[in-house]
C-alpha cells in the first residue's frame, strides 16, 4: 500500500459510516461514549492523577538493534525515556516552576470511565531503554489523544494532547479499526522468501499495538515495512505489516486524519499527572561533573540505590523504578535545566547522568510522563 493509497483509504473511511465496522467491544464503548457525552465546547475537567495501571505490560524492544543504553546516558542529554515505583514520605520542597506551568493536561472527571482504546509503542531489535516505553500514540475512550509527533532532529521527541468530540472519536475509531488488523492478538514477523539471499544487517522498528477496553485487551506485534525493494527481494509478502506500518506512522499526526471540527480545542503540550522515574546508580564510578543526585527534590529518605523497587533483569546493574508526583517531576526537570542539559521539559522524557557524591559514583536518570491509563509502570521495567 503506497502513501497515496493509504490517504485514499482514510478518505473513504471518512465518507461512509465506518464506525459500525470496528470490532464490537471497541465500537460499543465508542458509541456509548457518544450517546452519554454532550458536545463540550470549552474547558476540560481536571481529574485525579492517572490511577489506572495498565492491565497488561507492553513488551517494548529497543529503538535500534544493538543500541547500548550507556552510550546515551554518559552524556548530559535529555531525550524521551523513563519508568519507576512509588516513593513514600512527605513531599520535599522543590525548585519547580510555578504551578500554572505544570498543571496536568486535561483529564476526565472522576465520574467518567477513561480507558484505553489504542496504544502504539515502537522499539527496535536490541537492548531495551526506559525511553522505549513512551507511546507514539495513546487514545482513550473519552476522546483524549496523546501523541509524539515525528521529531525533527536534533530536537527531542515531545508529547501533545488534544481531545476529540464524540463524533470525532467515532471517525478516528473507524479509521483505526476498520481493517480488522487490531481485532485480535497477533504477531507479524519478517519471513524469508524461499531461496532468497541473506538480507543485509540493519536495525528495524517493532511496533506493539495494545487495543481494547479495560481488561479486554489485544496485543499485536508487527515488524515495520522495509520498503518495496527490500521486501520483494528477501521477505514473503505481508500486507498486514505494510498496513500496520502505515497506520502507526499516520497516527503520529492524528490531526491530519480527521476534520478540524473533530476536536474540542487546540493541541497542548502534554503534562502528566505523575511520572515514572528510573535510576541506575553506579558506585565508585568516575563522576560526570554534573549536579549531584541528592539535589533531586524527591520525597524519599533512604539510600538512592534503594529508591522504589528493583527493576533490573538478572545479571544487570542496579535499576530502581518508582512513580513520582508532578511537582517532584517539575523539580527534577529544574535540576537538569539548571545543569544546562539541553532540551528538557514536562512534555517529554528527560534523561541524563548525575554525580553521586555519597556513592563516589554516578546515577543515570530517566524521567517519563505517564499516560492516563498508568502506562508505563515499573512492571514494564522489571525482570
Amino acid at each position: 500500500m503506497t502513501r497515496d493509497q493509504f490517504d485514499d483509504l482514510v478518505t473513504r473511511h471518512l465518507e461512509h459510516t465506518a464506525p459500525r465496522e470496528a470490532p464490537g467491544r471497541v465500537l460499543d464503548r465508542a458509541l456509548d461514549r457518544i450517546a452519554q457525552t454532550p458536545q463540550r465546547k470549552s474547558g476540560w475537567h481536571l481529574g485525579r492523577a492517572a490511577n489506572l495501571l495498565a492491565a497488561a505490560a507492553v513488551l517494548v524492544i529497543a529503538i535500534v538493534a544493538g543500541t547500548q543504553l550507556a552510550g546515551t546516558i554518559n552524556r548530559p542529554v535529555a531525550t524521551s525515556q523513563t519508568p519507576l515505583p512509588s516513593a513514600t514520605g512527605t513531599p520535599a520542597p522543590s525548585s519547580a516552576p510555578p504551578s500554572a506551568t505544570v498543571a496536568p493536561s486535561p483529564s476526565p472527571s472522576d465520574a467518567e470511565v477513561n480507558e484505553l482504546l489504542l496504544r502504539i509503542v515502537a522499539g527496535g531489535g536490541g537492548p531495551s531503554s526506559p525511553v522505549d516505553h513512551v507511546p507514539w500514540v495513546s487514545i482513550m475512550d473519552d476522546g483524549t489523544v496523546v501523541w509524539s509527533p515525528a521529531p525533527t532532529l536534533p530536537e527531542a521527541e515531545t508529547l501533545l494532547v488534544r481531545r476529540l468530540t464524540p463524533d470525532g472519536l467515532a471517525d478516528l475509531t473507524a479509521i483505526i479499526f476498520d481493517s480488522g488488523l487490531l481485532s485480535e492478538s497477533a504477531t507479524h514477523q519478517l519471513e524469508r522468501r524461499p531461496g532468497a539471499p541473506e538480507p543485509p544487517g540493519r536495525g528495524v522498528l517493532v511496533y506493539q499495538f495494545t487495543s481494547g477496553i479495560g481488561d479486554d485487551l489485544e496485543t499485536i506485534t508487527s515488524v515495520q515495512w522495509l520498503g518495496d525493494e527490500e521486501e520483494e527481494t528477501y521477505y514473503q509478502s505481508s500486507p498486514q505489516r505494510r498496513a500496520l506500518d502505515e497506520l502507526a506512522r499516520a497516527l503520529r499526526d492524528p490531526e491530519s486524519l480527521v476534520d478540524a471540527d473533530a476536536w474540542e480545542g487546540p493541541a497542548e503540550p502534554y503534562v502528566a499527572a505523575d511520572y515514572l522515574l528510573v535510576l541506575m546508580p553506579r558506585r565508585d564510578s568516575p563522576p560526570y561533573g554534573n549536579p549531584d543526585v541528592a539535589d533531586l527534590p524527591l520525597a524519599y529518605d533512604g539510600p538512592i540505590e534503594e529508591f522504589g523497587v528493583d527493576a533490573a533483569s538478572p545479571g544487570e546493574s542496579i535499576t530502581r523504578c518508582g512513580v513520582v508526583t508532578r511537582e517532584e517531576a517539575a523539580g527534577i526537570v529544574a535540576v537538569f535545566d539548571a545543569g544546562d542539559f539541553g532540551e528538557v521539559g514536562m512534555d517529554r522524557a528527560t534523561t541524563g547522568g548525575l554525580d553521586w557524591v555519597d556513592g563516589n559514583g554516578t546515577v543515570d536518570v530517566f524521567l517519563i510522563p505517564r499516560m492516563q491509563d498508568g502506562h508505563p509502570d515499573c512492571v514494564d521495567e522489571g525482570p
